[in-house]
């Protein structure tokens, strides 16, 4: 080779020209390339076999081009014309003509499709009877498709992960109208923001927010319950929907329950005042309405407690009424003894 390059350089060949001789020289030398006819060396664009399969490292190539190797470049541009209105024989059919890129282990022989695919569908005979769509998949070795993304031209799109059984769980979808949908569809799914699955206060939530605050400005919207500072619901044989383990505070609480306008009913039961005092020394409150110590134990009940407070007003009322007739009548009588004297 030395002695190749110095002739070159006594017959005053320039250096572009000996740098060229240098490269086809090495590159006869070195080079492991092929035809799918045999043939060996170098394959120019203008040779009568530049139009068979050429291989590098392999003397059977079985496409176009057959690297056995590594392949180093700028970048790559692949494309096939897909025009609308094609036809296959089926599925397989179109998928093989279609798959623009195709990498990693074979994961179906039947149709020759590797761990990674991208395909370019046209509209044709085989599902895409309307519209043309694309479509790019992540397989595993079982030949489960575990990560999707596709669209149609002009329509709906998805994303989905799917588990080792080729079932979505997770998938974000556009039907093609402006309507979109994020669905977590497995019955033991979780959302956490901010933290870990195994972040201990995060065990048994469905949606996790650690640290910081979570605002939401539409409706909050359950069927089950809400607790605030307390995840406990019950109060001996009562269950509540909202459970707060702190003050509360508002500019007004509506209860709904019942009233005690049974209290005016012509056949209750009003106790007389001597009945109200012996029952208030013996027990030291009103009748129906609960102990101090019942309260500190038990709660106050908002609804029942103003019920049993207006039953007391009303009662009340009723023995105004009856003194007030009786004033009445002591007054009448008093005038009476007094025209008569």
């Amino acid at each position: 080779m030395k002695e190749l390059i110095c002739k070159i350089n006594m017959m005053k060949i320039t250096k572009n020209a000996c740098s060229l001789i240098f490269f086809i020289a090495v590159f006869t030398v070195n080079a492991q390339i092929s035809t799918s006819t045999g043939g060996g060396g170098n394959i120019l664009p203008n040779s009568p076999t530049s139009n068979t399969n050429v291989g590098i490292g392999t003397t059977n190539p079985i496409a176009k081009l057959d690297v056995v190797g590594t392949v180093k470049a700028y970048s790559g541009e692949f494309s096939r014309e897909l025009p609308n209105g094609s036809t296959y024989i089926d599925w397989r059919d179109r998928n093989n003509y279609c798959r623009i890129l195709n990498l990693g282990t074979v994961r179906d022989p039947s149709d020759g499709g590797r761990l990674f695919a991208f395909y370019d569908f046209p509209q044709s005979n085989v599902i895409n009877l309307t519209k043309s769509s694309f479509y790019l998949s992540i397989d595993d070795r079982s030949n489960h498709t575990r990560f999707g993304v596709g669209a149609e031209t002009g329509g709906n799109g998805f994303l989905s992960l799917m588990d080792k059984n080729q079932t979505d769980y997770f998938r974000v979808f556009d039907d093609g109208s402006d309507n979109f949908s994020m669905v977590l569809p497995k019955p033991n799914s979780r959302i956490i923001i901010g933290g870990f699955t195994d972040s201990v206060n995060s065990l048994g939530h469905k949606l996790f927010v650690q640290g910081g605050s979570a605002k939401i400005e539409g409706n909050i919207l359950t069927d089950a319950n809400i607790g605030i500072g307390t995840s406990n619901f019950t109060d001996g044989a009562d269950a509540y929907r909202l459970s707060v383990k702190g003050k509360v505070r508002a500019e007004e609480v509506k209860v709904y329950n019942t009233w005690a306008d049974y209290v005016f009913n012509p056949n209750y039961a009003l106790p007389s005042l001597k009945e109200v005092e012996a029952y208030i020394i013996k027990n030291g409150h009103l009748q129906n309405v609960p102990s101090a110590k019942e309260v500190t134990e038990n709660g106050l009940a908002l609804g029942e407690m103003a019920k049993i407070q207006q039953e007391k007003i009303e009662e009340l009322t009723l023995y105004l009424i009856h003194q007030n007739k009786e004033i009445e009548e002591l007054k009448n009588q008093l005038k009476l003894l007094l025209a008569r004297k």
